[in-house]
């Protein structure tokens, strides 16, 4: 019979540890009352793009605005010598 091995996590000097499969990923990181510790992936998100998400009136009026014809710009690119 084979036991899976339990991964053992190791922090440094600094107290980071590294985890092993979840490069420049964020979490939020949690201290349970029993000791334990609780990783949980997270996305950091700016303000505005929160009060964007979070209101469908916001959505529809930045999508009437973007859909302006007065609101497009024609752009040339400057050709270099």
């Amino acid at each position: 019979m084979t036991e899976a091995l339990t991964p053992i996590v190791q922090t440094d000097a600094r107290g980071r540890a590294l985890l092993s499969g979840h490069r420049n990923q964020r979490f939020i990181m949690t201290d349970q009352s029993d000791g334990s510790v609780l990783l949980v992936p997270a996305v950091v998100v700016s303000q505005a793009q929160r009060e964007y998400d979070e209101s469908p009136e916001l959505q529809a009026l930045l999508a009437k605005a973007a859909a302006s014809p007065t609101v497009r710009i024609k752009r040339t690119r400057a050709v270099r010598p």
